[in-house]
């Protein structure tokens, strides 16, 4: 018997697992929505104590940020990491977004998430070491797929902290809580500058009836519609970098 650590919200929560590696998306999705907790223990790195679980669905009209920054109708929301695993499955980005569950933690509703195994750093980390990635193109691709997916989310908080590196420099995304905006133009549009063809392909094919299935329940109609407006933003700017560079 082994335990593996989880996030419900912002809450860490140890949870008992008989676990094989070999477990499908749907076997740890099972497991996430009826395992036992046993103990809550504090998460580690991050800029909330996760340990306490205060913070499951917050909403405020102005957000003041740290640096005088100001949001409009801010959301922090343990609903956005739900919806972020949901949308990656959706476009087969599974190798870089953990599974994340919806499920009451002390009678309130979280976010479960699979703790991600084998860590060996993160990209705060791997920067301030100054440690190159063993292979450059596979680093470059997976950075650019990140890039892509925060800009279809409007991921306003993609810190090097939750930039997760395995010890066989695979990237996982986490921490999602503040993503999915109701606004229709992307976020940082230069950020958009390559996409792989298997993730422009799934983009292409992503259907309004899709999101609507498989994030209804957690997302607005507006920040629905934002998402969709959002991906054509998307194909139409990397559709047209490869017609200038004759890819």
């Amino acid at each position: 018997m082994r335990t593996r650590l989880l996030t419900a919200g912002v809450a860490g929560v140890l949870l008992c697992q008989a676990a094989s590696e070999t477990w499908s998306l749907a076997d740890k999705e099972q497991f996430l929505l009826t395992a036992q907790i046993v103990s809550v223990v504090p998460a580690g790195k991050g800029i909330t104590g996760t340990k306490k679980a205060t913070l499951m669905d917050v909403y405020t009209p102005i957000f003041h940020g740290r640096d005088g920054s100001q949001e409009l109708e801010f959301k922090d929301s343990w609903k956005f990491n739900v919806a972020a695993y949901r949308l990656a499955k959706l476009l087969h980005l599974t190798n870089m977004v953990p599974v994340v569950v919806a499920r009451e933690f002390e009678g309130q509703p979280a976010s479960y998430s699979w703790w991600v195994d084998d860590v060996a750093m993160d990209e705060h980390d791997r920067v301030a070491r100054t440690i190159a990635p063993p292979d450059v193109p596979k680093w470059n691709h997976q950075m650019e797929t990140i890039r892509v997916f925060d800009q279809l989310i409007y991921n306003v908080d993609r810190s090097q902290e939750n930039i997760l590196i395995t010890n066989d420099w695979n990237v996982w995304m986490i921490d999602h809580t503040r993503a999915f905006r109701r606004w229709p133009a992307l976020r940082r549009p230069e950020g958009v500058t390559e996409c792989s063809p298997e993730l422009l392909q799934a983009l292409k094919a992503l259907r309004w009836e899709d999101v609507v299935g498989a994030l209804g329940d957690l997302l607005t109609p507006p920040e629905m519609a934002a998402l969709m407006a959002r991906r054509d933003l998307i194909v139409a700017k990397v559709e047209m970098r490869a017609a200038e560079v004759g890819q």
